[in-house]
């Protein structure tokens, strides 16, 4: 049986110590390698199912985490 890509939502930081302050303070994904369908300075991404979006774009907003880019992306 094939795993089939899912769509998620894939968040990519300027820098290593955002991507890891995200990750410590949002458990509702995880840090991956930065996709080779974003270009940016930090080799981290962090990627969550598509029905958190609300919850991670209050997230981002109420700690102030910048981020260089927010994309959907087909992943396993």
């Amino acid at each position: 049986m094939r795993r089939q890509k899912k769509p998620k939502l894939v968040i990519a930081f300027n820098t290593t110590t955002n991507a890891l302050a995200f990750e410590d303070i949002c458990k509702l994904g995880r840090l991956i390698p930065l996709p080779s369908e974003i270009r940016a300075r930090c080799g981290f991404a962090y990627c969550a199912p598509l029905e958190f979006e609300d919850e991670i774009n209050k997230m981002l907003q109420t700690h102030n985490i910048e981020y260089f880019a927010k994309q959907i992306i087909e992943l396993y």
